[in-house]
Formats: C-alpha cells, sequence, structure tokens
C-alpha cells in the first residue's frame, strides 16, 4: 500500500453517455449471470477487487458504487446506445453495491469490448464507476493492463494521472478467473 506522502486522489473521469436508466441497476455483485437469463454472460470472465480510501489511507465504509460497463461486444444495455454489436441476454451490464467495513468491494463481471466513439475513435475496454462517500462524489473509468488501445484514448490521455486508472493484476490468481486490482482514492472519504 502506498504511503500518505505519494497517495494521490483518483482522477475523475466523464461521467459517459450510458449511466444506467430505467428501471434501475441490478443491486448485486455478480454480473456476470441473470436471474431471468439462461445462463452466463459471454466472454473473458473477470473479477474486480479494490478498496474506496481516503487520502489518508482510511477506509471509506459505506460507500456507495454505481459501476456500469459494456458487455464482451463492445455494448451498453442502454436505449441511446446504437452500436450494432449485439446484446448479451444474460448481461446486466450495471450494478450498485456498498464497500465493506474496510472500504473493500468486489465484482464478477466479463471484460468489456472495445468500441467506436466516433469515426476516427475506439474506446479501449474500460469500466465506470460512480463513487458516492459520506463527503464527495467521483466519476472515474477503470482500464485494463497492456491494452494496447490504452495509448490512444483521448480520455485517459486526459486525465492528470492516467496510470491510477489502470487496474493492476492480482498478485495471487486462487481461480481461474482473471482477477483486477482497482483501489479508489477520495479526498476525505
Amino acid at each position: 500500500m502506498c504511503t500518505s506522502e505519494n497517495r494521490h486522489r483518483t482522477p475523475d473521469q466523464i461521467l459517459g453517455p450510458y449511466f444506467p436508466v430505467g428501471r434501475g441497476a441490478f443491486t448485486g455483485a455478480d454480473l456476470i449471470g441473470m436471474e431471468a437469463g439462461d445462463g452466463q454472460a459471454q466472454g473473458e470472465m473477470i473479477e474486480v477487487t479494490g478498496r474506496i480510501i481516503n487520502l489518508d489511507g482510511e477506509p471509506v465504509r459505506g460507500a456507495r458504487l454505481t459501476i456500469w460497463q459494456a458487455n464482451s461486444f463492445g455494448r451498453y444495455r442502454h436505449p441511446n446506445d446504437r452500436n450494432v454489436a449485439p446484446l448479451d441476454p444474460n448481461f446486466v451490464g450495471c450494478t450498485r453495491i456498498r464497500s465493506n467495513e474496510d472500504g473493500s468491494y468486489v465484482i464478477k463481471t466479463v471484460k468489456p469490448g472495445a468500441y467506436p466513439a466516433g469515426p476516427d475513435w475506439m474506446r479501449p475496454p474500460h469500466i465506470h464507476f460512480e463513487v458516492r462517500g459520506r463527503f464527495e462524489r467521483l466519476v472515474t473509468q477503470m482500464y485494463f493492463p497492456d491494452e494496447p488501445l490504452n495509448e490512444r484514448d483521448r480520455l485517459l490521455a486526459a486525465a492528470l494521472r492516467p496510470e491510477l486508472l489502470v487496474a493492476a493484476e492480482a498478485k495471487l490468481q486462487k481461480t481461474p478467473r482473471r482477477i483486477l486490482n482497482f483501489d479508489i482514492v477520495l479526498l476525505r472519504g
């Protein structure tokens, strides 16, 4: 863990055009299989873990996280997404959870696909986070390590400290699914 001298607030990112709408987001940490679906979501199964902490390294207990992403084909489950990529009937695409007493959270999901954001711009795989602590709100995005599209992404390049937005591979892989760590640092919590 980093010390308070070198800890930095997680950079802001845009809310994005596909913030969850409608009936409200699914509540639970498993986005891989929907109760109404016939199976599991398509794509590479991953687990994202992390902690919500403040600049002093203290856990932010009970932080509200809204998490949303594209499916493995690069399409959001949102009425405004006009991407021609297929929808996955077994992937909900968003959730709302709270951080635990130690500030930790975990979700099971699929690695999102890249998608076109304009005629000359492909967004790299990423997951959106809206974090509401006791004192502040942060909207950010988590990017995947070693993605070639990261280098050319306009939003990632515009961040003050883009390296803080790239998840780290977990050192100990105890499951067959890939585990990524993404800690989120708020100013006060």
